[in-house]
């Protein structure tokens, strides 16, 4: 660089700087081309001849107080994520499902409100009303059931309880059987027989007897020969099943050593017969029953014997049908 050629890569070193006080231009003249700021802005500067630049105020933005120098830009608040909606499952599946987060706002579940129940105060007055038509028809049926006399056709049953036995004569029902027949096996009466009589309902029908006698001795002074007779007479009512049915169904039904049973022709429209017979080393317990059903009548005869010494089994059998058959006698019509 020569002393005439102005520089292009160095800064100009000039000894006029901005705080400097400007050249006089004599007495009495102004100053003039200077900043309020800048003290000899309109100078030459320096030596080397170069124009000073007019002063350009920097740009000034106003902070507020307590704020940084340098502000955020502003950016648009965050969205969630859309997530599935889930469902619930009517039912139970063994697992429950769990919310998802994802970071963002939380993500509610959603909910499908239940239909609304309907009341049951309807069902209820229909049951109620329904069993009301029940209870009523059972009544009239029990009533027209009872208007009858002969004959029973209500859902309860159907029986026919005026057939060819009642017992309207009898007072006693012992004397239907003949108690000295215990004589054969034992010597003398025990006590005085039992008896129960009961009449049949004037609704009904059915009625019942029954009598009990014994006789004990006899074979010696250790001996235990004894000797029971027992009679069961029921009428059928109007509603249940024969009283004979029950008693086959005990007497026959039960098998075993010393048991037989069968069917015993020649009373009633049906009999049956069972033997029951426990040996001891001194004695034998021997029970032989027969029973009959014949019209409205269900009866039967049991006897139980006690021996120390052989038993006729044959004319047990023989004095059971005999007693059954004189019972029917005695209360037929």
């Amino acid at each position: 660089m020569t002393e005439n050629t102005p520089p292009q890569d160095e800064s100009p070193q000039d000894a006029n700087q901005w705080w400097s006080t400007p050249a006089s231009t004599g007495s009495g003249t102004p100053l003039t081309g200077t900043d309020p700021t800048i003290l000899g802005g309109n100078q030459a500067f320096g030596t080397a001849g170069h124009a000073q630049q007019p002063y350009t105020p920097p740009t000034y933005n106003p902070q507020p107080y307590g704020q940084s120098g340098v502000q955020p830009i502003p950016q648009p608040p965050s969205q969630p994520t859309p997530q599935p909606v889930v469902q619930p499952q009517m039912g139970y599946t063994g697992q429950q499902p769990q919310p998802q987060f994802t970071g963002g706002y939380p993500q509610q579940p959603a909910f499908t409100p239940r239909p609304p129940q309907k009341s049951n105060a309807a069902l209820w007055i229909i049951g109620g009303v329904v069993g009301l038509v029940v209870i009523i028809g059972v009544v009239i049926g029990i009533v027209a059931v009872s208007s009858s006399n002969d004959s029973s056709s209500s859902i309860l049953g159907k029986n026919k309880v005026d057939g060819d036995y009642n017992m309207s004569s009898v007072s006693n029902a012992c004397n239907l059987v003949d108690m000295t027949v215990l004589s054969k096996w034992a010597t003398t009466p025990k006590s005085s027989p039992t008896h129960t009589e009961r009449a049949p309902d004037s609704t009904i029908g059915g009625g019942s007897l029954d009598c009990n006698g014994s006789y004990e001795g006899g074979g010696g002074k250790y001996s235990t020969n004894s000797a029971s007779l027992s009679l069961d007479v029921n009428f059928q009512s109007k509603y249940g099943s024969p009283d004979y049915t029950m008693w086959k169904d005990s007497d026959t039904k039960t098998t075993g050593s010393g048991r037989s049973s069968g069917d015993l022709p020649g009373v009633g429209s049906q009999a049956y017969y069972a033997v029951e017979q426990d040996d001891y080393s001194s004695f034998t317990v021997y029970n032989y029953t027969c029973a009959t059903m014949d019209s409205n009548l269900s009866a039967k005869v049991e006897l139980r014997i006690y021996a120390d010494s052989t038993l006729n089994k044959d004319d047990v059998a023989t004095t059971c049908k005999n007693q059954l058959k004189k019972v029917l006698t005695g209360l037929h019509k």
